[in-house]
């Protein structure tokens, strides 16, 4: 599964040394995609976890490391008002399954409770699909993606508020 968006585009005169690039930034959330191939220009190729990439030394070069902030807080928006997480879910999935895609993208940990009331109280989010799924302990309820494309009101991450 991958999702994809223009985030940014821009022209730096500071882009490389000796000349000025333009560039258009497309994210992508990703989820089970095979491993990378080194091109021509490069000597390995790897998959790696936006935050361990913004924290490596040296960091990324240029303004890529403004890049990849930019898109992660982007993606981290996403989730508070669209039902994109339900996107790395299998078909039919359980409400733990969908905290931990949120969890993941937004860096923390979330009250199963508080998450599992949202979630399947705002109309159309989930669908309940009246089977239950035993792996350890009690049996969870399983649901499927609903029709909803803008969560009203949105899930916000913790830490954040709506301000009036």
């Amino acid at each position: 599964m991958t999702r994809r968006e223009c985030i940014s585009s821009s022209s730096l005169a500071t882009a490389t040394p000796t000349e000025i690039q333009g560039s258009a930034w497309y994210p992508s959330l990703i989820w089970l995609w095979p491993a990378p191939i080194a091109g021509s220009d490069a000597a390995d190729a790897a998959w790696l976890e936006v935050n361990e990439l913004l924290h490596l030394r040296p960091g990324p070069a240029f303004d890529h490391g403004q890049i990849l902030r930019d898109g992660l807080d982007r993606a981290r928006s996403k989730l508070e008002y669209t039902p994109l997480a339900t996107a790395f879910c299998p078909r039919e999935f359980t409400i733990a399954e969908l905290r931990k895609v949120y969890e993941v993208v937004w860096g923390t940990e979330l009250d199963p409770r508080n998450f599992h009331r949202k979630v399947t109280g705002t109309s159309g989010f989930v669908v309940d699909t009246k089977k239950v799924r035993v792996e350890r302990g009690r049996p969870a309820q399983v649901y499927r993606v609903g029709n909803l494309r803008l969560l009203n009101p949105p899930m916000l991450r913790p830490g954040l508020a709506l301000t009036r």
